[in-house]
C-alpha cells in the first residue's frame, strides 16, 4: 500500500480541527474586508465573517486570494520528507488560481511523486471527495489517481443562492442574469459544469420550485450510499433544513449539516443552500440554464 497525503485548501470547508483529525493539510484562502486580511478558517470563523459581511454596517464586498505556490510548496516537501506521496486537490481552477499555484510549486520541486489535479468542483462536493479518499487503500500511485477521476466524473451538488447579489458582486455570474434573476425573483439552482463553472440549470420562483427540482434532479443521478453525502449552508439553516425535508424520502436524517467556507460564502451570499453527493452514475453537467433560454429569445 502507499502512503498519500491530501493538500487542499480551505474552500473545501474542512476546518483545521477536522484536518487534523482526518490526517489531511487544509491551506487557508486570504479573505480581505474592509481593508484586513484574514486568513480562511484560522484568522476568522465562519460564523464571525459572516457576522462582519452581512451586517448593516458593512458596505465592502470582500476580496479573496489563492493559496501562494511557496505555501503548497512547503507542504509537499513535507509529505514526501515523510515517505508520503502529496496528492493536491483544490478548488476548480476556473473558480480560482489556487490550483495554479499548486502547479507551480510542483514545478519548483521537480518531484514526479507530486500529484496535482484539478478537482473542476468546489465546496463540500471537494470535501465528499477527501473524506472518501482517507478512507481508502491504493496499491499504487496510478491506483490513486484513477480513483480521482472516478469521483470527478461521478461527484455532485446543487446549490440554491437566497439572492444573485453576491455571485454577481463576486464576478461569478454577469450582470444580465444577475439583474434578470433578482426582477423576476427568481431562485437559481447551480451546478457545476464539465469545465467546473458555475451554471445555473433552473430558476424556479421560490425555494420550494427550487428544491423540487433538485429532488428530480438527483433522480436522474441517484445518489451512491457507499461514499459520503453531506448538506451544506452559508448563514442561516432556515433553507437548508427545507430543502433536507424535501429530501427526506432519499436521504438519510443523520446527514450532516456544515457551513461552507467564508470565502466561499462570500460569493453565494446569506441563506444559501446545498447537497453534496457522489452518484451512481456519471453526471450531466451540459444542461442549459432557463436564464440563457431567456436571454437567447430577448436577443433574437
Amino acid at each position: 500500500m502507499i502512503k498519500f497525503r491530501i493538500i487542499t485548501d480551505s474552500s473545501c470547508g474542512i476546518s483545521q480541527e477536522e484536518a487534523n483529525n482526518l490526517g489531511v493539510v487544509v491551506l487557508p484562502l486570504t479573505l480581505t474586508l474592509n481593508g484586513k486580511d484574514y486568513k480562511d478558517g484560522i484568522d476568522i470563523s465562519t460564523d464571525d465573517f459572516y457576522n462582519l459581511l452581512f451586517s448593516d454596517e458593512n458596505k465592502d464586498f470582500p476580496k479573496t486570494s489563492m493559496v501562494a505556490p511557496l505555501a503548497f510548496k512547503e507542504e509537499m516537501e513535507k509529505a514526501i520528507n515523510n515517505g508520503e506521496i502529496p496528492l493536491i486537490l483544490p478548488i476548480s481552477s476556473v473558480l480560482s488560481g489556487t490550483y495554479q499555484s499548486a502547479v507551480i510549486a510542483k514545478d519548483m520541486l521537480e518531484n514526479d511523486d507530486v500529484i496535482v489535479i484539478d478537482s473542476q468542483t468546489a465546496l463540500g462536493s471537494v470535501k465528499i471527495m477527501i473524506l472518501d479518499l482517507v478512507s481508502k487503500q491504493f496499491e499504487s500511485k496510478e491506483e490513486l489517481i484513477n480513483y480521482v477521476e472516478y469521483l470527478k466524473k461521478h461527484v455532485n451538488f446543487y446549490a440554491v443562492p437566497d439572492t444573485l447579489e453576491y455571485l454577481y458582486r463576486g464576478g461569478r455570474l454577469s450582470k444580465t442574469t444577475a439583474v434578470i434573476g433578482n426582477l423576476l425573483k427568481l431562485k437559481p439552482v447551480i451546478q457545476l459544469n464539465n469545465t467546473g463553472k458555475l451554471e445555473q440549470i433552473a430558476t424556479s420562483r421560490g425555494l420550494k420550485h427550487a428544491f423540487l427540482k433538485i429532488v428530480d434532479e438527483i433522480k436522474e443521478e441517484p445518489i451512491d450510499f457507499d461514499h459520503p453525502l453531506e448538506f451544506g449552508y452559508s448563514n442561516h439553516e432556515e433553507n437548508v433544513l427545507l430543502l433536507k425535508d424535501y429530501l427526506k424520502d432519499i436521504v438519510p436524517n443523520e446527514t450532516k449539516l456544515c457551513q461552507i467556507s467564508p470565502v466561499v460564502g462570500a460569493h453565494v451570499g446569506p441563506g444559501a443552500s446545498a447537497f453534496f453527493y457522489i452518484s451512481k452514475n456519471e453526471v450531466k453537467k451540459e444542461k442549459e440554464s432557463i436564464l440563457a433560454k431567456i436571454k437567447r429569445k430577448i436577443n433574437s
